[in-house]
């Protein structure tokens, strides 16, 4: 499985398209389309989902071995509040046409929602960094929760309950996540645990036995937290992403150590919950360009380490290069413990974070070239 980071805007073309400076740089879409205004903010956008993901990267996907391909969506795509900056619906026409593409080349498609009104993380890939107020805002939290709940049914009735040819997109289309990473590990935990019982029970109303299997993310608690927690739903799972750069232990052990991380530990924990990863990168450091936002600075140089260099890939030793080939096929295999994985991303603008880009990685040599077809697996040691 892999995904293609589709929703996704460059900072420095926006900063030179906008004419501004770094220090007014946007950091978020929120801030972003708030500042183009909306008939520059539509126009910069839909020039950016025009050229940045084309049927030709349908096609080397499928070319890599993949099988599916996991599209994010704003809920703005489908349901835009009208305080909100965001360019309303303009995503979901680009949804439909990666699924045409995808259903051309075989391929099969995870849809999710990447945002919730009032930010379920806080981060900038929530669609307004700052404060989390989804769910926990004692004014409007709940509303946002219902809110989040009724963009996810908006989904349903558009791909599911409505659709010209009965069961074909439940074959098409047979992944849902509900919501991308919502920070339970910052938030108190009952509240959210009811939102995913909530949201569960009222998008299966809708759609009754037709429908995706619905993902529910893990909030960054270990996976052994849900051990059972989803034996009373109706066709849903798990979902965890795994990274070690966000540990700074984990970020400065040996390579050798590094990759033992998912073959020892990680494939364990995944096994009980039967759990789909549905994000890991080569990454093993937090060194990418605007990774940790766009004004955060990285834990690696907080640890007392360099970031110089760190992305110069074309100066990357062979040792470097055969030591990520190794550790991205031992997650693989480690991860295929749970029901599947997708990999994040399928590339980056201008290879900008090598370490997240499986296109340069492919093209380059440290990735397999049958993603079906590999070398290294927890069973053997080879580095």
């Amino acid at each position: 499985m892999d995904r293609v980071q589709w929703n996704i805007t460059n900072e420095d073309d926006i900063r030179n398209e906008a004419g501004k400076a770094e220090t007014e740089v946007s950091v978020d879409e929120w801030t972003l389309c708030k500042r183009l205004g909306p008939a520059r903010a539509r126009e910069v956008l839909e020039q950016h989902y025009d050229t940045f993901v084309t049927e030709a990267d349908f096609a080397t996907i499928r070319e890599m071995g993949f099988n599916h391909v996991r599209i994010p969506i704003g809920h703005w795509a489908v349901r835009p509040q009208q305080y909100e900056p965001y360019v309303p619906h303009v995503s979901w026409k680009y949804l439909l046409r990666g699924i045409k593409w995808a259903k051309k080349h075989g391929l099969r498609v995870m849809v999710e929602l990447h945002t919730a009104v009032g930010s379920q993380n806080g981060w900038n890939h929530s669609g307004r960094e700052g404060r989390i107020r989804w769910i926990v805002d004692p004014i409007e939290g709940e509303d946002f929760a219902t809110e989040s709940i009724e963009a996810a049914k908006d989904v349903i009735h558009r791909l599911y309950v409505n659709q010209t040819n009965p069961g074909e997109n439940e074959l098409l289309i047979p992944l849902m996540g509900v919501l991308n990473e919502p920070a339970i590990m910052m938030m108190p935990y009952e509240p959210v645990f009811q939102w995913y019982q909530r949201s569960h029970d009222e998008l299966r109303a809708i759609a009754g036995t037709k429908g995706p299997i619905l993902t529910y993310h893990d909030g960054f608690l270990r996976p052994p937290t849900w051990n059972d927690f989803f034996k009373s739903y109706d066709r849903a799972i798990l979902e965890s992403h795994m990274y070690l750069i966000f540990e700074p232990n984990m970020m400065n052990l040996p390579h050798a150590q590094q990759t033992a991380i998912p073959c020892n530990s990680w494939r364990h924990d995944l096994k009980p919950t039967q759990a789909l990863v549905g994000e890991f990168s080569f990454a093993t450091n937090d060194c990418g360009k605007y990774l940790n936002g766009v004004r955060t600075g990285s834990r690696y140089e907080g640890s007392g380490k360099s970031c110089r260099g760190m992305n110069d890939w074309a100066t990357w030793t062979d040792e470097r290069t055969q030591f990520l080939n190794t550790f991205i096929q031992k997650q693989m295999h480690a991860y295929e413990s749970g029901i599947g994985w997708f990999f994040w991303t399928y590339k980056t603008e201008n290879h900008i974070n090598p370490q997240w880009d499986y296109l340069l990685a492919w093209k380059s040599g440290w990735a397999p070239k049958d993603v079906n077809t590999r070398v290294f697996t927890c069973d053997n040691a080879t580095e």
